[in-house]
């Protein structure tokens, strides 16, 4: 009789046939065929490497219709300039739910309502970036003249700033009232400049000039240590007469914005503010800029800078430049470079960042930055759990908690 010897195609079938479950990767190496005859099924099941479920950071409340109609009855109710926040949550709830058309239609109202042009700046943005890998049919829809620019830039010289100048109306209360003129001296150079003026310009110089201090009753007075150029301090007496700035150059501008904010001159600095604002083209424009414009204080110059990180997203943020702006700013500075918008800022920012790599250290900074904008309830939960999501996934299970 010929002795049968089955080929290995069928050794294995056979094998498969009596553990199914054979082939399977599991976590300490591959089972041996021949082992796993004898094993028990029960036994290679607790061997088998089962993936964990993927940590997704959307807002997903138990009972989101609930959570919908509290929300649209709010924007029943509720003032202009809360209508955006409202809109960003609703959009939040319809990201978890995926709803893709619904998202995108919360965002467009929360941009079409937007009451600041910072929000404005803010959802023009993420309205962008949602729809990037779209260009291809805008440009085709544009050649056929059916796609209209949208959620292009935005005149940041409509932010409004208050601006609490001294009257032009200037009182002497004890100086010569025959001293039409001042000189100012810095280094060896006079600069002559219109007394009256020059006090117009902050309450500071108006003390000085027409107050009881010695200066009051001085035809020269010395300002070589007030870190302010012979340069800059005509263009300074130019503006007293014009009340605006000629063409000057960014460095120049610069140095009038820092002595404008030593002496109180609001007109003059916001003139400073707007004109540097309007030079600002790139990137590395943008990043040398918003320090000075945390650093004096000037939100036009700081909106300018923010438009331009915003537009070049997701690409900005693998600049460490910018990511340090963003993920190191307190209250203050936040308030300088977005206004009321942070919270709705950092949402985008956080979300950008977890879409480039949820594990990162940028992601973890933003979002803790995310948690110290929000306000109310609702935004401090979404700022957690998303905070929370992003420390499971980096393994960082007690910080999670």
């Amino acid at each position: 009789m010929r002795t049968f010897f089955p080929s290995d195609s069928c050794k294995e079938s056979q094998l498969n046939a009596i553990n199914p479950q054979s082939w399977l990767q599991v976590e300490r190496g591959k089972l041996s065929k021949l082992s796993s005859s004898h094993t028990n099924s029960s036994s290679i099941e607790s061997f088998i490497k089962v993936p964990e479920p993927p940590i997704l950071p959307f807002f997903k409340p138990i009972d989101y219709v609930e959570v919908l109609a509290q929300i649209h009855e709010e924007m029943e109710s509720c003032s202009p300039q809360e209508r955006s926040t409202l809109y960003l949550l609703q959009f939040q709830i319809f990201r978890g739910l995926g709803e893709t058309k619904l998202m995108r239609r919360s965002l467009r109202s929360a941009w079409q309502r937007a009451g600041t042009v910072h929000e404005k700046l803010v959802f023009g943005a993420w309205l962008r970036y949602e729809k990037q890998g779209e260009e291809l049919i805008a440009d085709l829809l544009a050649t056929c003249n059916k796609c209209a620019q949208e959620f292009g830039p935005v005149d940041v010289s409509q932010l409004q700033v208050e601006v609490n100048g001294c009257s032009k109306e200037t009182v002497v209360m004890n100086g010569d009232k025959s001293l039409k003129n001042v000189n100012f001296k810095i280094g060896d150079e006079i600069i002559v400049c219109d007394r009256q003026k020059i006090a117009s310009l902050s309450a500071p110089f108006h003390a000085m000039l027409n107050g009881y201090f010695t200066e009051s009753s001085s035809q020269d007075i010395d300002l070589s240590e007030n870190n302010i150029s012979p340069l800059g301090m005509r263009t300074i007496g130019e503006f007293s007469i014009t009340g605006s700035l000629s063409e000057v150059h960014p460095d120049l501008l610069l140095e009038i914005l820092v002595f404008s904010n030593k002496f109180c001159c609001e007109r003059l600095k916001d003139a400073c503010d707007r004109k540097l604002a309007s030079l600002v083209c790139t990137k590395d424009d943008a990043v040398e800029f918003m320090e000075y414009a945390i650093e004096q204080n000037s939100p036009v110059l700081a909106a300018s800078c923010l438009q331009v990180f915003l537009h070049e997203l997701p690409d900005c943020l693998n600049d460490e430049r910018v990511v340090e702006i963003f993920s190191h700013a307190d209250r203050q500075q936040r308030s300088i470079m977005v206004g009321r918008a942070s919270f709705s800022l950092y949402c985008l920012l956080s979300e950008v960042a977890m879409n480039l790599d949820p594990r990162s250290d940028k992601t973890v900074c933003l979002l803790e930055q995310l948690i110290e904008s929000a306000e109310t309830d609702r935004e401090k939960l979404l700022a957690f759990h998303q905070l929370g999501c992003v420390r499971l996934l980096r393994k960082e299970y007690d910080e999670a908690e």
